[in-house]
C-alpha cells in the first residue's frame, strides 16, 4: 500500500470526524469553556473522539483494500483475456480502463497481421522448390533407389547361377528380394504422402486429416487413433495445419518406427489445438531441435500463426507435439 494513500485516507478520517464534532456542538449549543474545565469529562470525549477516528480510518482502509483488491482483479482477468485472445470487459471509463481496451485492440491487430502476411514459404517459393526438390532427389538415393539397385543386383546374381544353386540359398535370396523391394515400397508411399498438395482441394480440414489417416491405416501396419471437435477454421490455420500434419507423419514413418499413432484436433471460440502423438524411438530434444529440418519447419509455419509450439520426446518413448493457435473474431467470420 502507497505512504499517500494511506495518509490520505488518515487525512479524510480526521477531517471527518472533526466536522461531525463541529456539528454536533453547534447543533445542541454545548460550552466548550465548560468542557475544557472538567477534565473526566474532557478524557471521556478525548477518548471517544479517537476511538471514532480509529474505527473509522479502519473502515476507510478496509474498504480501500477491497475496492482496491476488486481493480486488481478484474485488471488481471483482462490481461489474461487478451493473451487467451478474448473480449475484455470494462466497467468503468478511467484512464487505466482505455488503456486496457487499447492493448487489447493492439494484440488483436497484432494476431491479425501475423497471420495475414504471407507464409515466408510461399514469399520464397523458388528457394523452397529448390530444397524440396534436393531433398526428394537425396531421399529417393537413400532409401529407394539403392534398395531397387540392391535387388537387382541380387537377381542378376541369381540368374547366371541360377543351376548352380541349392532350393535353399534360392529361397534365401529370393526372401531378401522380396524384402528389398517391401522396404522400398513403403519408402516410396511415404515420399508420394510427403508430397501430397499443401491445399486442401476443396475440403475441410477434418475431410483432408480423414482421408490421410486413412491412407496410413489402410498402407502401413501402424494403428491410428483420431479424435476431433472442430467447426470451419481460417483457411490459413486449416492449410498450415494440413501440412504440420504431414510433416509429423512422415517423420513418424520414415524414423520412429512407431505402432501407433494419435491425432487430436480441438477448437474452442479463441483458439485451434492440434496435438499428434506417436510411441516411437523418439529423440533427444538437446540432440535434434538444432538439427531437425523437419522441427524447424514446423515450429516456423506455428510462428507464422502467431500460436505456441511445444515437442516433448525422450529416446525410446516417442514424441508429443502439442500446438495451440489463436483465432481472431475477423479471421473466423471470413472463414464462414
Amino acid at each position: 500500500m502507497k505512504k499517500y494513500t494511506i495518509f490520505l485516507i488518515f487525512l479524510y478520517a480526521a477531517v471527518t470526524i472533526l466536522s461531525i464534532v463541529f456539528v454536533i456542538i453547534n447543533s445542541f449549543h454545548l460550552d466548550i469553556s465548560a468542557l475544557l474545565r472538567d477534565w473526566l469529562v474532557l478524557e471521556q470525549f478525548l477518548l471517544s473522539l479517537l476511538a471514532s477516528f480509529i474505527s473509522l480510518t479502519f473502515l476507510l482502509l478496509l474498504v480501500w483494500m477491497i475496492l482496491d483488491d476488486y481493480s486488481k482483479r478484474q485488471i488481471n482477468q483482462n490481461l489474461r483475456r487478451i493473451l487467451l485472445n478474448q473480449n475484455i470487459t470494462l466497467e468503468d471509463d478511467t484512464e487505466l480502463g482505455k488503456n486496457i481496451s487499447r492493448l487489447s485492440h493492439k494484440m488483436q491487430q497484432l494476431t491479425n497481421n501475423l497471420q495475414k502476411t504471407e507464409n515466408t514459404y510461399i514469399a520464397n517459393s523458388q528457394e523452397i522448390v529448390k530444397k524440396e526438390r534436393k531433398r526428394i532427389a537425396r531421399d529417393l538415393h537413400d532409401t529407394v533407389s539403392q534398395e531397387l539397385f540392391a535387388s537387382s543386383m541380387i537377381l542378376s546374381g541369381v540368374s547366371h547361377s541360377l543351376d548352380q544353386l541349392e532350393k535353399e540359398q534360392l529361397q534365401t535370396q529370393l526372401s531378401a528380394v522380396e524384402e528389398m523391394l517391401n522396404n522400398a515400397q513403403k519408402d516410396l508411399r511415404i515420399l508420394l504422402l510427403h508430397l501430397r498438395p499443401t491445399e486442401l482441394e476443396g475440403r475441410t480440414l477434418s475431410e483432408g486429416f480423414s482421408m490421410i489417416l486413412k491412407e496410413i491405416t489402410d498402407k502401413s501396419n501402424i494403428e491410428v487413433v483420431y479424435k476431433e471437435d472442430i467447426r470451419q477454421l481460417p483457411k490459413t490455420i486449416e492449410s498450415n495445419f494440413f501440412r504440420i500434419a504431414q510433416e509429423f507423419i512422415s517423420n513418424t514413418l520414415k524414423h520412429a518406427q512407431a505402432s501407433r499413432l494419435e491425432v487430436y484436433l480441438n477448437q474452442t471460440a479463441s483458439e485451434a489445438q492440434l496435438k499428434m502423438i506417436d510411441d516411437g524411438v523418439g529423440f533427444d530434444m538437446d540432440e535434434v531441435r538444432d538439427l531437425s529440418y523437419g522441427l524447424k519447419n514446423i515450429e516456423d509455419r506455428v510462428n507464422d500463426l502467431a500460436g505456441t509450439v511445444k515437442f516433448l520426446s525422450s529416446k525410446n518413448k516417442g514424441v508429443v507435439m502439442d500446438i495451440h493457435v489463436p483465432i481472431m473474431k475477423e479471421a473466423a467470420d471470413g472463414a464462414n
